[in-house]
């Protein structure tokens, strides 16, 4: 059913259009169902001679997002195959033209896969870009 706005509009749903994982681009085929993001960065409190915060220095900022998805495809067969979690410190490339804050190329940082007796396979995907490009592998 397409969402129909009324009064006002509203950001609505999941918007990313795209997953890509490791060097090889592997396209992760999913639906998404979730996404959480935040900004961070480590803070250093400069503190004057009688203990009181006098300035502020933010370093190390990244992006944080996670991803909550079900494997899926165009049939049975393939979304068996799409049933497999990218690896620990995967590039991850996310596509997004409607949102730019979650648009990146992270690192995968943590991720996990749940099963149920009664229901779809679910992902749980964190992965976090930081300032420097570290997606890329060291040979």
């Amino acid at each position: 059913m397409a969402v129909i706005h009324k009064g006002i509009g509203v950001c609505w749903g999941v918007s990313s259009s795209g997953y890509t994982y490791t060097a090889s681009a592997t396209v992760l085929r999913v639906k998404g169902t979730g996404q959480s993001y935040r900004k961070t960065a480590n803070k250093f409190e400069c503190k004057n001679e009688t203990g009181e915060t006098n300035g502020l220095v933010f370093s190390d900022q990244r992006k944080e997002l996670t991803l909550r998805c079900y494997p899926s495809d165009t049939t049975l067969a393939l979304a068996k195959t799409a049933n497999v979690l990218p690896e620990v410190g995967d590039k991850f490339v996310v596509t997004d033209a409607d949102d730019a804050d979650l648009a990146g190329t992270y690192v995968t940082e943590e991720c996990s896969k749940e099963r149920v007796n009664n229901g779809i396979a679910t992902f749980d995907i964190r992965m976090i870009e930081y300032v420097t490009d570290l997606s890329a592998t060291i040979a």
